[in-house]
């Protein structure tokens, strides 16, 4: 099955990519996906150029969501001195106005919260992410220490439950390191004005789940894997002839004895 090539493989460097800058703050209906990661001393945000409207036509498209961001020199530095005993990470984008869509990553989700509930969620964000575009200037990522404006780990502004308002973690760890291990990843629906519970969707593309996580060279990835079929080893093959010769053998004997 052929990948998505739209496949951004954005490597983006520190020095400044094409679009670097403000992460869309879904003011105008279209959030930008936005990728954070912190421990209790500071933050790392990365603008991961990607609106929620240009996410979902590449999973409409042909073949599988293979999206990849090699780490740049600011995540380089963050990931040297992070505790990555207590690091958590995730993936978010919001809109806020009309209907709202929240993206999160999440690893398991209990009922959904109202509609209420998931707009008051995607205000917090906006607030949040502007105090990042603040600090991002017209840098495609930056550092931010604990405690300043745009720090990811703040409980009450935005880390791993944002701000309180989900009922579960959207966090993943420095252990989601493969697409076996790593985060789902969803969108969450409210209208405009209801207080209806929300709609939790978690997205697939052609039957495969979306998964985001950190490989080993700190690349962060959002993809669908078709599992692979196992290929015999030669000597498995080898081993099976042979076996399937003993066994037509011993038939023919026993068709000998018994005429």
């Amino acid at each position: 099955m052929k990948f998505k090539l739209l496949a951004i493989a954005a490597v983006m460097a520190a020095s400044g990519a094409a679009n670097a800058g403000a992460i869309p703050n879904g003011s105008d209906g279209n959030g930008g996906l936005f990728f954070s990661a912190w421990d209790a001393s500071s933050s790392y945000s990365l603008n991961l150029n990607t609106t929620i409207d240009a996410f979902q036509a590449t999973i409409a498209g042909v073949g599988l969501v293979d999206l990849s961001w090699a780490a740049d020199a600011n995540f380089t530095a963050f990931m040297s001195t992070a505790d990555l005993t207590s690091l958590k990470w995730n993936v978010v984008a919001t809109d806020n106005v009309g209907a709202r869509r929240v993206l999160e990553t999440f690893t398991t989700t209990p009922a959904p919260k109202s509609m209420d509930v998931i707009r008051t969620l995607a205000a917090g964000t906006l607030g949040y992410v502007t105090s990042v575009n603040t600090a991002l200037g017209a840098a495609n990522s930056v550092v931010i220490a604990a405690g300043a404006s745009g720090y990811a780990g703040t409980t009450n502004k935005f880390s791993d439950n944002g701000a309180g308002l989900l009922n579960f973690s959207n966090a993943g760890s420095v252990a989601s390191n493969s697409y076996l291990t790593g985060l789902n990843f969803m969108r969450i629906d409210a209208l405009a004005t209801t207080t209806n519970p929300s709609v939790y969707t978690p997205y697939s593309d052609d039957g495969f789940g979306v998964k985001a996580y950190l490989d080993g060279t700190n690349t962060l990835h959002i993809a669908a894997v078709a599992p692979v079929t196992p290929v015999p080893e030669p000597e498995n093959i080898a081993m099976l002839m042979a076996g399937l010769g003993l066994m037509g053998a011993i038939a023919r004997r026993r068709n000998k004895k018994s005429a």
